[in-house]
């Protein structure tokens, strides 16, 4: 049976705009009633731009922020997984 994460982060794959027409493959509504997650106030700079936000999950030693557009469906826009090590978590 797959895990809530698991599956959240192969629907991130998806996400990446590899077609013209818009996909959703992961509405927040949905990611938030599945995935145990924190809301960040502000997304890392690396992923911060207007008119989106983000989550955070911890798995396997990492630390995965889902990136969601701040409007219509709330749709998930990316995912960036992140070392514990590299954002200094201990």
């Amino acid at each position: 049976m797959l895990k809530p994460l698991t599956i959240a982060l192969g629907l991130a794959a998806l996400a990446a705009p590899a077609t013209a027409q818009p996909q959703c493959p992961l509405t927040y509504n949905d990611f938030e009633l599945a995935i145990p997650h924190l809301d960040l106030q502000q997304c890392p700079k690396d992923l911060a731009k207007p008119g989106v936000f983000c989550r955070v999950t911890t798995a396997n030693d990492s630390v995965h922020v889902f990136v969601f557009e701040d409007k219509d469906k709330r749709c998930l826009l990316s995912m960036k997984s992140y070392d514990k090590y590299e954002i200094g978590v201990k």
